[in-house]
C-alpha cells in the first residue's frame, strides 16, 4: 500500500496532509509512507566473463618463442656441454727490435728508441759465467759455457711507497734515493727504475747480481739454473700487492730497456719472464719462494708475449711442486701452466711405468747435480 500511494499522491498534497498532524512520530511515519523512494543507481552492465588461461603455459610458450628462431620454436633439448679446456696455447716469441747507443756523457746514456740510463757502468761484481744446460739431456750430462745474458728477470722492490701524489713528492724522491742507495750496496739487480720512470744501472751488464736466488728457466733449447749469473735483473719500485700500480712512465720506461736489452744481446721475448716463475726453494721442492709479479705484470705493454702461460720448468725438469698458498697468490694464467705442468709430469711418470713420487725424486736428484755445476768450473 505504501507503495501504491507514492507513486499516485502528488507532492504538494502530501506536504499539506503532514502539516495538519500534531504528533511528530505520526507525521513523520506519513511522511515515510507518502514520499517517493529515492532512485537506485544503476547496475553496471555486466562483462561476459573472462576466460582463465594457464598462467604456465604462458610463460613456456613465451620463453620458447624468445629461443627459437623466427618462424619455428626451438626444440627442448638440454644446452650441450662446455668443451674441455686444453692447454693453452704457447706464447708466440716476437723478434728484438733493433736499438743503439746514441750518446753517452756524464754518466748518461741515450739510445734510439728513447731510453735514458742514469748511474754510469755501474757497480762492478763478479763476472758472469754460467752453464747452460741442454733440455735434452735430463742429467745435465750435455751443457755449454756461457758469458752473455740469456734473458730478464722482472723484480719489484716490494719496498716502501708512498701514493704518487704532487704533494708526496719530496717523500717519493727520498724514498727511491734510499732504495737505489741499498740496491747498489747489495748489487740486487742490473737496472732499477725508480716511481718517476728514471732508469739506474746498478750492476753493470758484464756482471751477476743477487737478484734471483735459487730460481729455473728454460726455453726451447736450453735450461738455466740459478739464474743470477744468466739473466739480468730489472727491478720497478713498486709493491705488486693489488690496488698498487706501477706509474705508466715505469712502464714505458721498462718498455725502451727492453728493447734495448732484447737488442744488445739477442734475448728472446720468451726469456722475460718475473721472478714468481722462476723462483724455487730447493729445501721442500716448491717453488714460489719469492712471489714479485706472480700475477698482472704488463707483459704486452713492454712488447712481450704473455709468458705467463709457459709450464715452469721447475715443474717439468726438476720436481719441484707447487703449494696452494702459491696457486692461491698467482694469476689465473700462472695457475694454468703450474696445473699443464703437472699434467705433464704425470704424463712422464706413466710413460716409465713408475709412481709420479719416484720420477719426482729422479728428477729432484737431477736439480742437485745441476745447481752444483752450473757456476763451478770444477763440477760435473
Amino acid at each position: 500500500m505504501g507503495s501504491q500511494l507514492r507513486e499516485r499522491v502528488p507532492p504538494r498534497v502530501v506536504d499539506v496532509c503532514a502539516s495538519c498532524i500534531c504528533d511528530p512520530v505520526t507525521r513523520l511515519k506519513f511522511l515515510r509512507l507518502a514520499k517517493p523512494a529515492p532512485p537506485l543507481p544503476p547496475e553496471p552492465p555486466r562483462r561476459p566473463p573472462k576466460r582463465r588461461r594457464p598462467a604456465i603455459a604462458l610463460t613456456v610458450l613465451a620463453a620458447a618463442l624468445l629461443m627459437a628462431p623466427l618462424g619455428r620454436v626451438a626444440p627442448t633439448e638440454a644446452p650441450p656441454p662446455p668443451p674441455p679446456v686444453g692447454p693453452l696455447e704457447p706464447p708466440q716469441d716476437s723478434p728484438a727490435p733493433r736499438v743503439w747507443l746514441v750518446e753517452q756523457s756524464n754518466g748518461t746514456e741515450i739510445y734510439s728508441n728513447g731510453l735514458r740510463i742514469e748511474g754510469g757502468p755501474g757497480v762492478p761484481g763478479q763476472p758472469r759465467l754460467y752453464r747452460a744446460f741442454d733440455r735434452n739431456a735430463p742429467d745435465g750430462s750435455r751443457w755449454q759455457w756461457r758469458a752473455e745474458p740469456a734473458g730478464i728477470v722482472f723484480h719489484s722492490s716490494e719496498s716502501d711507497v708512498a701514493s704518487f701524489e704532487p704533494e708526496m713528492n719530496g717523500i717519493l724522491k727520498r724514498q727511491g734515493e734510499l732504495l737505489l742507495a741499498y740496491a747498489r750496496q747489495r748489487r740486487c739487480y742490473h737496472f732499477l727504475i725508480d716511481r718517476f720512470g728514471r732508469v739506474h744501472r746498478v750492476v753493470e751488464e758484464s756482471a751477476r747480481a743477487d737478484h734471483a736466488g735459487h730460481s729455473i728457466w728454460s726455453d726451447d733449447d736450453w735450461v738455466y739454473v740459478n739464474l743470477n749469473h744468466s739473466f739480468l735483473g730489472v727491478c720497478f719500485e713498486a709493491q705488486t700487492q693489488p690496488g698498487v700500480a706501477v706509474s705508466p712512465a715505469q712502464i714505458h720506461s721498462a718498455r725502451v730497456l727492453t728493447e734495448m736489452l732484447r737488442s744488445r744481446y739477442n734475448i728472446p721475448a720468451r726469456n722475460c719472464i718475473t721472478h714468481a716463475q722462476v723462483s724455487v726453494n730447493p729445501r721442500n721442492f716448491r717453488v714460489g719462494y719469492h712471489t714479485d709479479w706472480a700475477r698482472d705484470f704488463p707483459f704486452a705493454q713492454l712488447g712481450l708475449p704473455d709468458n705467463y702461460l709457459q709450464p715452469l720448468p721447475s715443474l717439468t725438469f726438476f720436481g719441484f711442486d707447487a703449494d696452494a698458498s702459491f696457486v692461491k697468490l698467482a694469476g689465473p694464467d700462472l695457475r694454468h701452466a703450474v696445473s699443464l705442468a703437472q699434467a705433464q709430469v704425470r704424463h712422464a711418470a706413466a710413460g716409465r711405468g713408475i709412481p709420479v713420487a719416484r720420477y719426482r725424486a729422479e728428477l729432484q736428484e737431477a736439480y742437485a747435480r745441476a745447481a752444483a755445476a752450473a757456476t763451478n768450473p770444477a763440477g760435473s
